[in-house]
């Protein structure tokens, strides 16, 4: 009986002794950990939310993002053929989707019609006259090819922009949930530089096209004018000159259309340039595009590195940092699906503004013996199309910029915090290229602005080399 009770009170003692070490211990962890959280000034970390749980009603929900940002851009774009996506200026991005059967597509189809009728006219007219003698003379370059690479890059542009516009819609809903998981690390303000990029490109390259139908026009109007006076007893209406404008552009600036003086007619000069301004408004488009998604991509990749900066040195728990690497994952997957749709985009921009950057060089060249005036205009459209490119290769570089510097942010995680989701984090950045593309073939990055300058000037040797052999 007393050595059941001395087990028994053996066995309590015991007991309680554990108990007491293992209070002694727990409140030692929780002196450590609380002295660490408040050293370092962590705020508790929801892992998982629920999307109604965030901190803004579900009007606004719909009213936040890439979409609101950029809808009244490619809304206006859509109703000049140009993005034919329907309802694009809806705040809402549940409501945006592509209709066979729309205004936008259906504009989109006759752009197309009339850009390839020219085209197939154009090749046809490049064929006939790309040979040495023509290369060789003083502006044949760009007289026997500008009008198929125009309309080349009009064609192929509305193409591409028809295939993105079908998945358009589902593209910006993916992006748009994305922005929604990160909506309490912050959101990107890039609505100012929209419009300011917008603006800005959009009316400089309008101002270079309009330089250029009066480069073109000029001396022909103004004799077609004086010959009127002269032979006449008044001077030409308004409605008088403008004909004579259309006439004179749509000789003088499509030569490759119509050949013979007695083919033209006013609705061909309509159309001619009904088809010229909006074939212009898509090759300044196809840059404002490809800037407007790097921007928003690397605005939304600057929320990443902001957060993990704000973070920097501190004491995390696995799950903080999940939450951090599922993040960045999701806006490197963003990026790549992004990447996906556009890097025909992308390749075509590239290939175009170096064909034209070395056909208005050769020209400024050859234009350096003749009158001021084109020599003006050559210098202002080569400074125009070099300072667009280069907005366009250090914009789109910006997105790669931006994640590169997640990786010393992660080295400067204290031991303390070290855990298997800080390596798996290190090991996808530093692992992982994130980019966008040009067909996947070459990657824009800063460094790919030097290539295509070295490009440019051995094209441009070429062509000069070329034309001395005359």
């Amino acid at each position: 009986m007393l050595t059941a009770v001395r087990i028994e009170a053996n066995t309590t003692m015991e007991r309680f002794q554990i108990r007491s070490d293992l209070t002694t211990n727990w409140k030692k962890f929780r002196m450590y950990i609380d002295k660490n959280f408040k050293n370092n000034k962590i705020e508790p970390i929801v892992v998982q939310s629920n999307r109604d749980e965030l901190l803004f009603t579900p009007r606004k929900r719909k009213r936040f993002g890439i979409h609101q940002n950029i809808r009244f851009i490619l809304g206006t774009a859509s109703y000049m053929g140009a993005f034919p996506v329907t309802n694009m200026m809806s705040a809402d991005p549940n409501r945006l989707a592509f209709h066979w059967i729309s205004y936008p597509t259906a504009y989109t189809f006759f752009l197309l019609f009339g850009f390839i009728t020219i085209e197939i006219l154009a090749v046809r007219y490049s064929m006939r006259n790309i040979n040495q003698a023509n290369l060789a003379a003083a502006g044949g370059f760009k007289k026997a090819t500008s009008g198929t690479i125009f309309y080349g890059n009009a064609c192929i542009g509305v193409y591409l922009f028809l295939k993105l516009a079908r998945s358009w819609p589902d593209l910006i809903r993916e992006w748009h949930n994305i922005e929604l998981s990160m909506y309490r690390f912050g959101t990107p303000k890039v609505l100012l530089r929209f419009v300011v990029m917008t603006g800005t490109l959009m009316s400089l390259g309008f101002i270079e096209h309009m330089f250029h139908d009066v480069l073109t026009t000029r001396a022909a109007v103004k004799a077609s004018i004086k010959e009127i006076v002269l032979n006449g007893t008044r001077k030409p209406g308004f409605y008088e000159t403008f004909h004579i404008f259309l006439e004179r552009y749509s000789l003088n600036s499509h030569w490759y259309l119509i050949e013979e003086e007695s083919d033209y007619r006013v609705w061909k000069g309509l159309l001619i340039l009904w088809l010229s301004l909006t074939a212009t408004l898509i090759w300044n488009f196809i840059d404002l595009f490809i800037m407007l998604i790097s921007a928003a991509l690397a605005a939304q990749f600057t929320i990443v590195n902001r957060t993990l900066r704000k973070i920097r040195g501190r004491v995390l728990t696995e799950s903080q940092w999940r939450e951090y690497r599922e993040m960045y994952a999701n806006m490197t997957h963003l990026v790549k699906t992004v990447d996906n749709h556009i890097n025909k985009i992308i390749a075509i921009s590239v290939a175009n503004n170096i064909y034209f950057i070395c056909a208005q060089l050769i020209t400024e060249i050859d234009s350096i013996k003749q009158d001021y005036i084109p020599s003006i205009f050559y210098l202002y459209s080569f400074l125009f199309l070099v300072a667009r490119t280069t907005a366009v290769v250090i914009q789109a570089a910006a997105v790669h910029d931006e994640s590169l510097k997640v990786t010393p942010e992660l080295f400067k995680c204290p031991y303390e915090s070290y855990c298997i989701e800080v390596q798996r984090f290190l090991q996808e950045v530093t692992s992982d290229h994130v980019s966008l593309t040009g067909l996947n073939m070459f990657s824009i990055t800063r460094n790919f602005l030097l290539g295509i300058a070295g490009a440019i000037l051995t094209y441009e040797i070429v062509l000069i080399q070329l034309q001395n052999t005359k």
